[in-house]
């Protein structure tokens, strides 16, 4: 059994304030690594690559291209509706790519939203803006920065859907109070939805660490019916908070990163165990130590970049950083030297300032592969939603040599960009195997080349695992 409760006083909540902060414990039972802990069918999905045209639909037909562009993206059509969704130029003006995405995203969970608002229960409307959300208020006590960012992004996409909408969710903004709910419903599905925009009444009461005891599976249906199972992740002890991640795969990156994706998607900061700590235990973020490995200028020799163990009498020292934000916080500490190492850029000494400019060089890949990842980099953000395969596949190698030869074989970049060539290669030979039969002597050449590809994709899984 799982229990809401408060989180200033860890009393059961006897009536819930969307204000406040709530937490779901273990309130009867404890739970055991794999055992369920429940069970649940989203409140509303806000959105739904089903129903394409259901909410292309919510807008103004000139804010579509007349001819729509493929996705090339893992998203699938909701996606694709993003892409081809123009804003209006005068909203839109100096904003970034990944600024815009995100107003895209909110003005299609609106879309979902008006869709199916008339559909709603009481008791579903009451369940669902009962969840925690920023006070509309931006000039309130209490309020923080990262709330007033998320403030100003929906009131933004709410701007947006005014200029923009069709259908029921013109009727919905254009009416004071139903701008007003609109903007209470984006801000909950900024804090508060799950994987395709799913928003629960218990699942979404699961508060975030970096280190979760709970996960959530399932959830993949694509319609209202489906279910998402909580599962116990470690042993849950009765009376303890279940806590799970909001991060995804950037679960497994280091400090900066996923206090910036928290920060950008989910609008706090992380002061969970692990990101409070203050040794040096980024573990995901560690790197050959510049003491007892110097680099050549700023990579490093080939042997220690790729530490292949068994082969050869090499042993890789790797030394960890300490969390922090800026090269300046996060110093390292190498096991096998007992040294640790520290950005100055005042430093006088060339051999330190050679030693601590790792720091500084890991912290620059790090952004840059985040970006590369989120397709902020001016590779995907020049490309308006037409991907040319061969330039990505290129520059994705690019980044994997990037961050191999600067943080080495162990960090989190170096694994995030293998898995990505891995993932890139598999769909290359389903569509290349799809493609085969028109011509034997093509086919025998197209399966030689599909071979040494997968020998490749074999040895980037035996380095990732």
């Amino acid at each position: 059994m799982t229990e809401v409760r408060d989180l200033s006083s860890q009393k059961a909540a006897a009536a819930i304030d969307s204000s406040c902060q709530y937490g779901l414990f273990a309130s009867s039972k404890a739970y055991k690594k794999g055992d369920t802990i429940l069970s649940e069918s989203p409140l509303i999905i806000l959105k739904h690559p089903s129903e394409p045209d259901k909410v292309r639909s919510q807008f103004d037909k000139s804010c579509f291209a007349a001819k729509k562009k493929p996705s090339n993206d893992k998203d699938g059509k909701d996606d694709s509706i993003i892409i081809d969704l123009t804003l209006p130029a005068s909203s839109t003006k100096d904003l970034t790519a990944h600024h815009i995405k995100k107003l895209k995203g909110l003005a299609l969970a609106a879309a979902s939203y008006a869709m199916h608002r008339p559909n709603l229960t009481d008791e579903t409307k009451e369940k669902l803006f009962q969840l925690y959300h920023p006070s509309t208020n931006s000039q309130g006590d209490g309020v923080s920065d990262d709330e007033k960012s998320a403030l100003k992004l929906v009131n933004q996409a709410l701007k947006i859907c005014q200029q923009i909408a069709d259908a029921s969710l013109n009727r919905l903004v254009q009416d004071t109070k139903g701008a007003d709910e609109l903007v209470n419903l984006l801000l909950i599905y900024s804090c508060n939805a799950f994987e395709g925009g799913r928003i629960y009444h218990r699942l979404s009461r699961a508060n975030h660490s970096c280190n979760p005891n709970a996960i959530v599976c399932g959830g993949s249906s694509g319609d209202d019916n489906d279910v998402s199972v909580l599962k116990a992740a470690c042993d849950i002890a009765e009376g303890e908070e279940i806590i799970i991640s909001y991060l995804g795969s950037y679960l497994y990156a280091g400090y900066p990163t996923r206090q910036r994706v928290l920060k950008d998607s989910k609008y706090f900061t992380c002061q969970c165990d692990r990101c409070s700590s203050t040794v040096h235990s980024d573990l995901a973020s560690c790197l050959p130590c510049p003491v007892c490995h110097p680099r050549t200028g700023r990579y490093l020799d080939e042997d220690v970049m790729f530490d292949d163990g068994d082969e050869g009498d090499l042993t890789v020292s790797y030394a960890t950083p300490k969390n922090g934000m800026i090269a300046e916080e996060r110093s390292i500490e190498c096991k096998g030297c007992n040294k640790i190492t520290s950005f100055n850029p005042n430093e006088q000494s060339m051999r330190k300032k050679k030693e601590a400019a790792c720091v500084n060089y890991m912290n620059k890949a790090e952004e840059k592969v985040y970006d590369r990842l989120e397709g902020n980099d001016s590779v995907t953000s020049g490309s308006d939603g037409d991907k040319n395969l061969d330039v990505e596949k290129e520059a994705n190698e690019q980044f994997y040599e990037m961050a191999t030869s600067i943080c080495g074989a162990k960090h989190w970049t170096t694994h995030f960009m293998n898995l990505s060539l891995i993932e890139e290669s598999l769909a290359n030979f389903q569509s290349t195997f799809m493609s085969m039969g028109q011509n034997a002597a093509e086919d025998a050449e197209t399966m030689e080349e599909l071979l040494t590809g997968i020998a490749e994709a074999a040895d980037g899984i035996e380095r990732a695992w």
